[in-house]
């Protein structure tokens, strides 16, 4: 049996208007299971924890990133397979995995094609999709707590103002201390290279760090629309390290968002932990392409 944790909130609610036909759908196709909604504020991680103890072997996250992070804080040592049926806003973490919609995913479900993923972790909490300092982690610390149209209007509004004054800062990194870099950055952006890569030779086991330097007014305005309407090669001083390890310190306090929520200030330590999580994905995947970019660095 499947337990699921739905989030309300997710996609503005969207849950709430599809849910009658999820049910459906996964009645149809055999995995059927309890359902719990979360409340409040660290209610999915409880859930999640509840689920565990009842004996459940699945845990469903259905939602966006936020609601799969408290999921996979939850789930501990357990060894329990974590399944995704996206509705939020923002699922990166659910298309890398080659699920692109709660359809497919319920059909993924039913196939349960099982991977086991390293996970990352900074502070106390552990990550699969990113981390991030500077713009997003800003970006992040003014997202409104609704979702509905008045509220996104107004924080578009004060974002495009509040962006045309975002400076970039400076930052120092530490990896594996072995390397010192110091950069300038608009946004720093951890993400686990066993995802973004999907299981290429030399994957895994890794952590991206993707420094996006200077950017000018007009590209930061479309960041905030859109951040994947930048391509790769367009951003100004991309540079990627991959590494174990990274310590980041910034010349001023800075806040850092673990998949799309402030937890953190800097400095911050970001690493690959010793936990593994077993995840559902889909039989056939596109992979992502991590981005291609170099820095020069110099030794400790």
């Amino acid at each position: 049996m499947y337990y699921y944790i739905l989030n309300p909130a997710s996609g503005g609610g969207r849950i709430n208007k599809i849910q009658d036909r999820l049910k459906s759908k996964l009645k149809e196709l055999g995995i059927a299971g309890e359902f719990v909604k979360s409340i409040g504020e660290g209610d999915v991680t409880k859930l999640t924890t509840m689920g565990i103890r009842k004996g459940y072997k699945t845990i469903v996250a259905v939602g966006g990133n936020g609601t799969i992070n408290e999921v996979i804080n939850g789930v501990g040592n357990s060894g329990v397979a974590v399944g995704i049926i996206p509705i939020g806003e923002k699922n990166e973490l659910a298309k890398s995995l080659g699920i692109s919609d709660w359809q497919s995913a319920c059909n993924i479900l039913a196939a349960r094609k099982i991977e086991t993923l390293d996970i990352g972790r900074v502070g106390k909490s552990y990550f699969i999709t990113s981390v991030d300092i500077g713009f997003e982690a800003e970006m992040a610390q003014q997202k409104p707590a609704e979702s509905s149209i008045l509220h996104k209007t107004l924080y578009y509004k004060k974002a495009l103002s509040w962006s045309s004054k975002f400076k970039p800062q400076k930052a120092t990194l530490n990896l594996n201390d072995e390397y010192m870099v110091d950069t300038d950055f608009f946004n720093i952006k951890i993400t686990n290279s066993h995802v973004s890569v999907r299981k290429k030779e030399g994957a895994g086991n890794m952590l991206d760090v993707l420094v996006t330097g200077k950017m000018s007014p007009l590209n930061s305005l479309k960041y905030i629309v859109n951040p994947d309407s930048l391509k790769q090669e367009k951003k100004p001083d991309l540079s990627l390290f991959r590494t174990k390890r990274v310590v980041i310190n910034t010349s001023k306090t800075a806040p850092v968002s673990v998949d799309g929520k402030v937890l953190y200030k800097t400095p911050v330590l970001c690493e690959i932990s010793n936990r593994k999580l077993k995840i559902i994905v889909a039989r056939k995947k596109s992979p992502l392409k991590s981005a291609q970019a170099t820095q020069k660095v110099s030794k400790k």
